[in-house]
């Protein structure tokens, strides 16, 4: 259970920097290395744009555009590995940026990717969002919320949203390099009884064995108050981790009809590590 090489998406969403100082941050704490991984994606025909003159103009544009971003970003990524003394190796790649960073995280322990902006009906249509990643990539996924600066710490206060499922417990498995170090976790059980719950206190004990000092709480509730309900508490208790499985068969049912995970990625205030 160590963490020594760290992926994080550098995507074109103004959080870049953000987000490689978290791994920074990360990187130093857990002795790892980065990869960083910017991905060109196909440039999209805008509906009003026709004929194959004006077609091959926006592409080309659009092509240099992600070229100059591409310079960019490689001096930010050799500025900040200079400066913060942390090995960082940039990939640059074409393609879906889904694809690109779920080939990636074969060779990765734990990638660093954001959370998708506010999006509209039309939007989700249209596009693979990012919360969709922990689903399908090879290590877990550390979700950064969007437009908030980049933690000084992550899980020196740490939730761990439990659900007795081999989802939840490949979470659990992946936090333990973060929760060596934190000063309090709790690990909240929400059931339909608020009854004690055996396994919450099973994986509680197989923290314990790894030195890490755990608050078992079970709350009453169903799954379909259960996403509010861990964002409630990690806010209540000033959690800067929560951890929990990434749960979902339909994109649909899922992002439209709810569910836990979808309403944690929508609303998340603080970073979220998942696994499925």
């Amino acid at each position: 259970m160590t963490v020594k090489t760290i992926l994080v998406h550098l995507a074109n969403d103004g959080q870049a920097e953000s987000r490689i100082g978290t791994a920074v941050t990360l990187a130093r704490r857990l002795d790892a290395h980065i990869t960083a991984l910017y991905v060109t994606a196909p440039a999209q025909m805008p509906a009003a744009i026709t004929g194959r003159g004006a077609s091959a103009g926006y592409i080309a544009e659009a092509v240099a555009i992600a070229r100059e971003k591409a310079a960019l970003l490689r001096g930010l990524v050799e500025e900040t590995s200079r400066r913060e003394g942390v090995g960082i190796e940039l990939h640059i790649v074409d393609g879906e940026p889904i694809e690109a960073i779920k080939v990636e995280s074969r060779f990765a322990d734990i990638a660093l990717v954001g959370q998708n902006p506010a999006m509209t009906v039309d939007d989700v249509v249209s596009l693979q969002p990012m919360e969709e990643l922990p689903l399908m990539t090879a290590c877990p996924c550390l979700v950064l919320p969007h437009g908030r600066p980049p933690a000084p710490a992550i899980g020196r206060r740490a939730l761990v949203g439990w659900k007795n499922s081999h989802t939840t417990a490949r979470a659990l498995h992946a936090a333990v390099p973060l929760l060596e170090s934190a000063d309090s976790v709790v690990l909240l059980a929400i059931n339909d009884s608020g009854a004690a719950d055996p396994s919450a206190e099973a994986a509680a004990s197989f923290l314990s064995r790894h030195g890490i000092a755990v608050e078992v709480r079970v709350q009453r509730g169903s799954d379909g108050d259960a996403g509010a309900t861990l964002l409630a508490t990690a806010s209540a208790i000033g959690a800067d981790l929560l951890v929990m499985g990434a749960y979902g068969h339909t994109r649909w049912r899922e992002m439209i009809f709810g569910g836990a995970t979808a309403h944690v990625c929508r609303h998340m205030t603080l970073p979220v590590l998942q696994a499925h």
